[in-house]
């Protein structure tokens, strides 16, 4: 756990003098770990460590110098993924150095969250097992894998700490020296793209890639990865990368998952009209709840990046039979659309919904801490100033 310790630097305020800066005062921060810290202060200090103006930032990641500008400022705020991105190329950094991740644990949970990480870093480097499997350990692997899926459709983050660890090395043993069969191969997938999948959430993209690449090849599972690796590298920044390789796979593959994740590169990387043709065809290919969920939440991801917020708004009021961790990510995306649409009140209950239904999904979310700092600066009522400061103090960011 001690490796995984994130260092946090300070020095004295420092105050800019370019002219076109609107960040008056800046506190020196380390590259990370600070995930109380309001994005735009990070860009503001970043930008000045790379000696940029916010003309020549604007110019290099597509976005308006009065949006840099009023993000520096905390006019605005950053509640899109394909802003965030745009401002990370625009300062040459892992949009991790934007949001502080991984954040330092808050509470029980969240401490073994973090320290599950350690435990997978070691499993990447291990060896690995030479000796083949027995039965036991095959009859173990199907429910672990079963158990994962429930996790991860909970939003349960700190039910696939607990069990990610173990699992991964029981599917090792399992499908060594060649004594696996399909049920192996496939249940020893869903571990390594869900371990994947929730080193990215934390920020260990790195690791992750690692993780996910380990994988290998299982019947279905392929496809599994697959996504998974489309979100991978749109998170990292390279939406473009992203969009490109789903490209590829979606030549030999078109499940609905790969689909969604296809489309919300596409959406992260500008391109709307083809994140909406692949929406269409996800949402042709829907065989029952759990996919139709996910591609509720695909449509709701890709208008939000679009500005399209009633779309959004028709989306999160429907989210009772779905999955927790789809009905939180719905909930999220409502909450920063009806705070964009300026009432303060409807966000801070969606963002507390969302809060309730997968507590460490949202907390660890960059966007929804930086929707919780803008809100809380918003904030006129006495009931809303309330809730965000409870949400605030579930989050680490008192």
């Amino acid at each position: 756990m001690g490796e995984d310790q994130i260092r946090t630097a300070s020095a004295p305020p420092w105050t800019s003098t370019e002219p076109d800066s609107h960040a008056s005062t800046l506190v020196m921060l380390g590259t990370n770990g600070e995930g109380h810290v309001p994005i735009g202060c990070r860009v503001a200090l970043w930008r000045h460590r790379r000696g940029v103006t916010v003309t020549e930032m604007a110019s290099s990641s597509s976005l308006t110098v009065q949006l840099i500008r009023d993000v520096e400022a905390e006019v605005d705020w950053v509640g899109r993924h394909r802003v965030l991105y745009s401002l990370a190329a625009g300062l040459r950094l892992d949009p991790t150095e934007l949001t502080g991740q991984p954040y330092e644990p808050q509470g029980t949970q969240h401490g073994v969250v973090r320290a599950a990480a350690w435990h997978l870093r070691r499993h990447v480097v291990q060896a690995g097992p030479r000796t083949r499997g027995s039965a036991r350990d095959l009859e173990e692997l199907r429910p672990g894998a079963e158990d994962i899926r429930a996790a991860q459709a909970a939003g349960d983050e700190h039910a696939l700490a607990l069990r990610l660890p173990a699992l991964l090395e029981l599917a090792d043993r399992a499908c060594a020296e060649g004594g696996d069969g399909p049920d192996a191969r496939a249940a020893r997938t869903v571990a390594y793209v869900a371990a994947a999948g929730l080193l990215r959430r934390l920020g260990y993209r790195d690791l992750a890639w690692s993780l996910l690449h380990r994988a290998g090849p299982s019947a279905g599972g392929d496809q599994l990865a697959a996504s998974e690796e489309i979100r991978l590298l749109t998170s990292m920044g390279l939406p473009e990368t992203a969009a490109d390789r789903a490209t590829q796979h979606l030549a030999t593959a078109l499940s609905v998952e790969l689909l969604c994740a296809a489309a919300l590169a596409h959406a992260s990387a500008g391109r709307r009209h083809q994140a909406e043709a692949l929406l269409g065809q996800a949402g042709d290919r829907v065989g029952g709840e759990v996919e139709a969920a996910e591609v509720a939440v695909a449509m709701a991801g890709s208008a939000m990046q679009f500005g399209v917020l009633d779309e959004v708004l028709e989306l999160e009021a429907d989210t009772a039979s779905m999955p927790p961790a789809r009905r939180a990510d719905l909930l999220l995306f409502g909450a920063e659309a009806w705070a964009r649409s300026t009432d303060t009140n409807r966000a801070a209950e969606s963002l507390a919904a969302a809060e309730d239904v997968a507590p460490l999904y949202i907390r660890l979310d960059p966007l929804a801490r930086e929707l919780l700092h803008a809100l809380r600066s918003r904030a006129r009522d006495a009931n809303d100033t309330g809730l965000l400061v409870r949400m605030a103090g579930n989050f680490g960011m008192k």
